[in-house]
């Protein structure tokens, strides 16, 4: 599956995530794939939110979140497949 590209130009967090989401009308047959940079704000984030790390995979309304390794996404964009 091909690769869409989002350009957020911002800081991308939980609700970024969720918005995008919700936009784009994204379900479980889809994944939101993220430079490691972006990929670690999430995590972090989420682990200040909830006081504990959560499991993984990350998953966001039910879609995967995945660490771009190959850092083929740019930082502040999110990857949809």
């Amino acid at each position: 599956m091909k690769t869409q590209l989002k350009y957020i130009g911002k800081n991308i967090s939980l609700q970024v995530l969720t918005d995008t989401v919700k936009e784009k009308g994204l379900n479980r047959q889809n994944t939101l794939v993220l430079n490691p940079q972006d990929y670690n704000t999430v995590v972090l984030e989420q682990t200040q939110m909830f006081e504990e790390v959560q499991p993984i995979p990350l998953t966001v309304n039910g879609v995967l979140i995945q660490k771009d390794d190959n850092k083929d996404i740019p930082y502040g964009i999110i990857g949809i497949t």
